[in-house]
Parts: structure tokens; sequence; C-alpha cells
């Protein structure tokens, strides 16, 4: 009996050990527990304090310091923050954790260099880390070792578009120091297209038109070079009807195209230029070489570039003069003035606005005055343009009025143009332009020769598939469609024009 219940008793005293011994445990690790649930909770205080009381419990667990640093960045006390990172690293030398967090601390502090030795060392284990690829490349950045930002940027990995949007702008800043001034350019633009919204867009809008600007500070002289070969079905412009046994003659050919145009930079400043250049325009019709044509244009430009507010603007004056020859004889002259405004609203949208006045003058002069051409003609209009995947593709439509006051009254008439466009790059950078035109002209006056006004409808589709090939080069297959519909059969006719071109600009 004595036995039985001293057996009894020493259970009893067991278990009453053991809950004391659980009940001992749970209050040692409470202040941990605690703390971690205020700083889930964002009670940084309160988790600070618990964190504090958890470290004298537990001084060898390199959590609690790290832990504890987590928090005083939240305080945003990241002296401290540093501190305690620096402890749990003494209890624990390869903790991952705590390198990156105080990598990123000092890279705010901008000790740099240290900050790379504690990303280096993460960088060693956990390569593919978020975030890790920016911030060693920003802190090489730093010290000017670009080549090694590059690398970490380029493999840098994130879900964040803050610093997704930070790693194209230093790409871009790094290549820039590099002198690799078109991949600098790609990255801007790329940034500018992928986030708009960004407040790194507008510096690299800014970054990116400064290295197009130095770019264009370094060359004085332009030169283009333009070769096609042409079959036109109608050359002289026979109409659909046999009007005057017209469509007997010889109306097709293989023609030769040359242009060349040379352009001086007389001044040239960050937000202007001045420039003058000479064209010279040739076609070799060879089966009716009376039908060859020579122009000479002489040209003094105007730029202007500034911003309103953040939306960068272009403003253009041009004259021109231009000599004309047909059959190599002088044909006409022509002055004309141009001025032009291009306002580029974000990336997708560009508008441009445009007048021209021209004066020409014919060198023969008619018998009849009702059909002298020479005339004053004014020209005003727009084309907007939706552009995308950095302009590659673009989409356009404008609209445009002239009126023309000529001499003769057979040549007076008011037109309403309408254009529309599209442009699609290819892979391989092969480019597709479709242009469509659709005009109607209304002349004041009864031509004297059919006894009635004059009304046409013009209309012309133009198709280009082209490429660069080279620095400077470029090549060109082009077909024309003309088709211009009256009520004189005489003007009434259709035209095809097919080219291959080669191009050439320094």
């Amino acid at each position: 009996m004595f036995n039985k219940w001293r057996l009894v008793l020493i259970a009893l005293i067991t278990c009453i050990f053991i809950q004391s011994f659980s009940f001992a445990q749970d209050t040692q690790y409470q202040p941990l527990i605690s703390g971690m649930e205020h700083y889930r909770d964002g009670k940084y205080k309160e988790a600070l304090e618990d964190l504090q009381k958890a470290i004298v419990i537990f001084p060898d667990d390199p959590d609690i310091p790290f832990y504890i640093g987590l928090t005083f960045l939240q305080l945003n006390e990241p002296e401290k923050a540093v501190e305690y990172f620096k402890k749990s690293l003494e209890k624990d030398p390869q903790y991952t954790d705590a390198h990156f967090q105080l990598g990123v601390v000092l890279i705010q502090q901008k000790a740099y260099q240290d900050a790379i030795t504690h990303l280096e060392n993460v960088y060693k284990k956990e390569p593919e880390r978020e975030d890790l690829g920016y911030f060693l490349g920003f802190a090489y950045y730093q010290t000017g070792e670009y080549k090694k930002t590059l690398d970490y940027l380029e493999k840098a990995k994130t879900k964040d578009k803050t610093i997704e949007s930070l790693t194209i702008y230093y790409t871009g800043l790094a290549r820039q120091q590099l002198g690799q001034t078109k991949e600098a350019v790609i990255a801007y633009k790329q940034l500018i297209i992928s986030d708009p919204t960004s407040p790194l867009a507008a510096p690299s809008q800014r970054l990116f038109e400064t290295i197009e600007l130095e770019e264009r500070l370094k060359k004085k002289i332009n030169i283009e070079l333009t070769t096609k070969l042409q079959y036109d079905d109608n050359v002289i412009v026979v109409p659909t009807t046999n009007v005057f046994n017209l469509r007997d003659k010889d109306r097709k050919s293989v023609i030769e195209l040359f242009y060349l145009r040379g352009e001086y930079v007389l001044v040239r400043q960050p937000s202007y230029d001045i420039s003058a250049s000479y064209g010279f325009y040739q076609t070799i019709t060879n089966s009716m070489r009376d039908m060859d044509v020579q122009d000479h244009i002489l040209s003094l430009d105007l730029s202007k570039r500034e911003n309103i507010k953040t939306m960068p603007f272009n403003m253009r004056l041009t004259y021109s003069y231009d000599y004309l020859l047909s059959d190599y004889r002088y044909l006409l002259q022509r002055h004309t003035i141009r001025p032009v405004f291009i306002l580029q609203e974000n990336p997708t949208n560009l508008s441009v606005l445009q007048y021209a006045f021209q004066a020409k003058e014919f060198r023969e002069k008619p018998l009849f005055l009702e059909d002298n051409r020479d005339a004053l003609n004014h020209e005003v209009g727009f084309i907007h343009f939706l552009r995308f995947n950095e302009a590659k593709h673009y989409i356009k439509a404008g609209y445009f009025y002239d009126k023309e006051f000529a001499e003769g009254g057979n040549w007076d008439y008011s037109g309403n143009k309408f254009v529309a466009g599209i442009q699609y790059t290819f892979p391989k950078d092969i480019r597709l332009n479709v242009d469509y035109e659709y005009k109607q002209v209304r002349y004041k006056n009864t031509n004297i020769y059919f006894d009635e006004k004059r009304r046409d409808i013009e209309r012309a589709v133009n198709t280009v598939f082209s490429k660069n090939i080279g620095k400077g080069w470029s090549v060109s297959l082009e077909y024309l469609r003309r088709r211009s519909s009256s009520n004189i059969e005489l003007y009434d006719y259709r035209k095809n024009l097919y080219s291959a071109g080669v191009s050439w600009r320094w």
C-alpha cells in the first residue's frame, strides 16, 4: 500500500515538473514570438522592444539581430540597422539575407565598395536572386566600373516595375559612358516606350536627345545620293481614251533616276541649326529622250528645337529655289517658303503642321492669256502619326488644302487632299511603307478649250519595301499607282511606275 502511494506521488511530481519546464520554455520564447507578430502587424516600436528582450535570452541566434536590423530600417534608422546586420554576420558569416540587406543599406549610405563586397557574397550563392543584379550594377556604376555595371544589369531579374525602369536607365547611362551611344539611345527609348509614366521617362528623353544633338554637332556636312532604275507605263500621261489620237504615241519607257544632295551646316547651336544645301536631280528616259528632266535646287533651312513642358517640338523654316529643265531646256523656276511645326506629344503621338507658299514662273508664254500657268500657290495642312515599338511601326493620317492663283483662268483651282499611310517593320528591319492620297481639284473658271469647268479626282497609292544594308546604305523596291479621273477626257489618265533603288547617306 505504501509503495502504491509512493508511485502516485512520484508521478504527480513528474507531471508538475514537466508542466513547469514547458511553461518556462513558452515564457522564454514569448518575447521573440511577440516581436515577430508586432513586426508583421507594422508595430515596429513594440517589435523592437520585444526583439531586444529576445536577443538577451538567445545571444547566439543570428536571426534575432537580423530582424532587429529590419525593424530599424522600418523606423528609418539605417545606421543602427547596419550595426545589427553586422552583428548577425558575426554570428553567421554565411547569412546571405544579412549580406544582401547590409549591401542595400550601404548603397544608400554611398559606401559602394563595401556594398559590393557584401552583394558579391550573395551573388556567388544566389545569382538569380531578385533585384540583386540591379543593386550590384548600380554600385559598380557609382564606382566607375561600367563594363561590370553592364554585366550585372543585363543579368538582373526583378518583378518590381520601378527597379525594371532603373535597370534600363542605368544600362543606358553605362553604355553612354563606354561610348556606345547607339545602344544607349536604344535603352532610353525602350524605357520611354515600356513605361511612359515612369519618372525616368523625361530624363531618358532628354538624354537621348542630347546624344543625338552631340552627334549632329560633330557633323557639318551631309551628303545624300540616290539612284533608281524605273519602268513607267505612261511617261507622257496619255489619257485613258484616245483623245486627239494620243494613245497611238509611245508612252512606255525604262528610266534612270539620279539624285545628289549636299548640305552644309552654317550655324549649329544646341537649340537651333542654320544650313544651306544644293540638290541635283536627273532622269534619263531611254525611249523618249525629249522627256529627260533635270532640276537644280538651292535651299536655306532654319531649324529650332525646344520643349513645351515635357513635349519636344521642332520648328523649321525653309526657303528653296529650283530651276527645272525639260529636254535640257529651261522649263520653269520656283520659289518656295515652307514653315513646319513638329510636336511630339509622347512616344506614341507625333503631329506635323505645315504651310507652303510657292511662286512659279514658266519660260514659255502661251498664245492665249487664259493658258498662262505662272501662279502663286498656298497650301496648309497637318499629319498625325500614331507610332509603336520605338516608331518601327506607325499609322498616319492628314489633310491639306491648297489654292492656286494662276495668271491664266484655265489653271486657277482649289484642292482638298486627304493622306493616310502605314509603316510596318518586319524581322531583319525590312520596312513596308504604304501611302495613299486622295485629292479633289476644282478649277475656278470655264476651260476655254472644252467649254466647261474642270473637275479632277486624283488617287495615288505608293508601296515601298526598304532595308538598311550597311552604314548609310539602303535598298528599296517601289510601286506607284496613280489614277486621275476628270470630267475632261484629256486629263483622265492612269500611270504605273515601278522602281528599284539604292541610297547612300553620309
